[in-house]
């Protein structure tokens, strides 16, 4: 697929994405985004996969990472690239807009991260893109999904808030950039039954309730 070819769904609300995020988590977003980035070391492998205004590709070059950023919209890129150049990082990030589908490079890589990209769309598809991401985790090495939690904790007021949190995102996120209405996928679920052990979960709470989690997911080593 040819980068003329790409959709950009982005176009009309990229150049506030991250301040929307930001604003609707109350600052959780941003965090969660970064949550696992401490387990890497300078010199390690990291892809990101929508990667949006790449908040976590810019602090992990800043760590010494070999980061390479994929997203389809060429909007996201423009915004993240204006923060690289404000960044001034010693270590460049090798940026690609494609489809990630299109993104064949096997399993090299010590951490690959998809944060509020797999819920963009609908099952199926999001269950291939996610077996294609795997892929490229080296074994011993890291895939790590940020996004909003699956309602499982605390009483029913607790469970439909974080329903309503999540379809409110969902819809507007549909509206403006035609991305996929779902319940919230079971990551934890999904990344076992693709062969990773669940490592870590790191919690981010608004209002005293888990909204947005960090999952890493560990590949088997051989």
């Amino acid at each position: 697929m040819k980068n003329g070819d790409l959709r950009d769904g982005y176009w009309l609300m990229g150049f506030q994405y991250e301040l929307t995020g930001s604003l609707y988590s109350l600052g959780q977003i941003p965090k969660c985004k970064v949550a696992m980035l401490d387990h890497l070391k300078p010199g390690d492998k990291l892809l990101i996969a929508g990667v949006g205004h790449g908040i976590e590709a810019i602090k992990a070059a800043r760590r010494g990472v070999d980061v390479t950023a994929v997203d389809i919209s060429k909007t996201m890129l423009k915004y993240m690239q204006k923060k690289i150049e404000r960044a001034r990082l010693s270590k460049p990030i090798r940026i690609i807009n494609n489809d990630i589908l299109q993104e064949h490079h096997g399993p090299v890589y010590d951490m690959v991260i998809a944060n509020y990209f797999l819920n963009v769309f609908p099952r199926e598809k999001m269950l291939q893109i996610l077996t294609h991401l795997t892929s490229c985790v080296k074994p011993g090495g890291s895939m790590v999904i940020g996004d909003f939690t699956l309602p499982q904790n605390g009483g029913s007021f607790y469970k439909t808030f974080q329903t309503i949190y999540w379809y409110f995102a969902a819809t507007l996120y549909w509206l403006t950039a035609d991305n996929a209405v779902h319940p919230i996928y079971d990551y934890p679920g999904l990344l076992k039954s693709l062969g990773f052990e669940i490592a870590e979960i790191k919690y981010f709470k608004m209002l005293g309730m888990d909204c947005h989690w960090s999952i890493r997911g560990q590949k088997k080593a051989l």
